[in-house]
């Protein structure tokens, strides 16, 4: 166990060096906080040039729909007149919403909703057809940009068919703009602006649903928007954690071949005992494999607090500051496993080429709760996310998936950790018994056939 220390400052110092490593723990934090304030930057301005001309929300979505639409209404009831029927006010004024003299957004009344979101103000973005083929006309000569056919039996059915020329990524809100003018066109005769301003809102936004998904545990859990940041949080740590590893396990392995390739293992060794090579370069790829985890890490959990100032629809996420430091002790146990093995394997090689070969017994099952994102990010409570999270050679990356969206029991939590610290010092013991002398110095790959000779010395 002499002269560790002397090896783990060596492996520091070279993994300063490279290039790669810098980059990775230093260059892609700073990059990543530096791109999303300049995206902020970018939508504050302009989000202060629209400020200038304040709107109502349903004026708004006439005038910026940017979509001409056209239509056939064949509803038996004849419910849905052009936009500049009679049945309609004609008095421009009506589609004018009220100025605030402050030049601050005014404030939207029933009365006011009733008078702008008249029919009569879809002039221009919406076209009436008679017939089916005069409309298909328009939109071959591109009049319109989409159209639709309203069925005979649309009060039963609600059926509404839409012809468009091939994917559009524009038209992806015509359909919220139709509907809107269906409603607006069934609403004209209600009198009473209370009435029909409850009416038209509530219909353009008709249900508020929470789902309860029901997991094969029994468990109910609510789902409030929290499927897609739960997602988000399994995938960025689970992301980190997992290119952490082997980054750092791969390093590892690389140090060693390259010593036996270039010999310089053989002047190591005359003063330096296997073990204490080992312990050095483990120690020293795991300290700074922990400072890389923990700058992507950090990034990751600055920027989430962060994301709902820019993303809306994802919100600020939820993230526990508990959950850091059993991150924290599984990487190290993960790191030390991990690590080991790989260190093991390069012993056993003669070139990187040979190392490869062998690799995949460890990359596999670290990587393999990876093909399962889904189960944890929707039932992390599951049967599966417990196995795979208890397992000591998975439980790296599934515990800390599965702790970053919920509450692990802390039984499971200490078992994990108990196996873990287990698999641990018998990876430590099986790569110590590798990595002796007469392997380090062999210069033939041994066989499968070999490794429990070696094991027993």
């Amino acid at each position: 166990m002499t002269h560790w220390l002397t090896v783990f400052l060596y492996e520091a110092r070279q993994q300063f060096r490279r290039q790669a490593y810098l980059f990775v723990t230093f260059m892609i934090p700073l990059l990543a906080v530096v791109g999303f304030y300049g995206y902020q930057v970018l939508s504050d301005m302009d989000e202060d040039g629209e400020e200038d001309a304040p709107r109502d929300p349903v004026t708004s979505e006439i005038e910026n729909a940017g979509t001409i639409i056209g239509y056939v209404d064949r509803s038996a009831e004849g419910l849905f007149p052009p936009p500049e029927s009679e049945r309609y006010e004609t008095d421009p004024e009506t589609c004018i919403p009220p100025q605030n003299p402050d030049g601050g957004t005014y404030v939207i009344t029933a009365d006011v909703i009733q008078r702008v979101s008249s029919p009569y103000c879809w002039q221009g973005a919406i076209h009436a057809y008679p017939t089916l083929d005069a409309a298909e006309d328009a939109l071959a000569d591109g009049e319109i940009d989409t159209l639709y056919l309203v069925e005979t039996d649309y009060l039963e059915t609600g059926r509404v068919v839409q012809y468009m020329q091939g994917l559009d990524l524009e038209l992806i809100d015509a359909d919220q703009l139709f509907e809107s003018y269906l409603i607006a066109s069934m609403l004209y005769d209600v009198e009473s602006a209370s009435t029909y301003g409850r009416l038209y809102l509530r219909l353009r936004d008709p249900a508020v649903i929470t789902e309860h998904q029901v997991s094969t545990a029994g468990t109910t859990t609510t789902d409030d928007d929290e499927e897609g940041q739960n997602f988000v949080m399994v995938y960025g740590f689970g992301m980190v954690m997992m290119l952490s590893l082997l980054w750092g396990g791969g390093y590892l392995m690389q140090s060693v071949v390259q010593e036996k390739e270039s010999r310089i293992i053989e002047i190591v060794l005359s003063s330096v005992q296997p073990v204490g090579l080992l312990t050095g370069k483990v120690l020293a790829m795991g300290m700074l494999s922990l400072l890389q985890v923990g700058m992507l890490l950090g990034t990751f959990v600055f920027l989430g607090t962060q994301a709902g100032d820019i993303f809306a629809g994802l919100g600020d996420l939820d993230i526990d500051m508990a959950l850091l430091p059993i991150a924290a002790v599984y990487f190290v146990l993960g790191f030390l496993m991990f690590g080991s093995l790989m260190a093991g394997i390069a012993s056993l090689a003669n070139s990187m080429r040979e190392s490869q070969q062998f690799v995949v017994v460890v990359t596999l099952p670290a990587v393999f709760p990876f093909f399962f994102l889904t189960f944890f990010a929707e039932e992390p409570n599951g049967t599966l996310a417990q196995i795979l999270s208890i397992v000591p050679i998975t439980a790296p990356l599934s515990m800390i998936m599965r702790a970053s969206v919920t509450a692990v029991p802390a039984v499971e939590l200490a078992l994990s950790i108990l196996l873990l610290i287990g698999m641990v010092a018998f990876t430590i013991w099986f790569s110590g018994r590798l990595f002796r002398v007469n392997t380090l110095l062999s210069g033939n790959t041994p066989k499968l056939r070999d490794i429990p000779k070696l094991l027993r010395g």
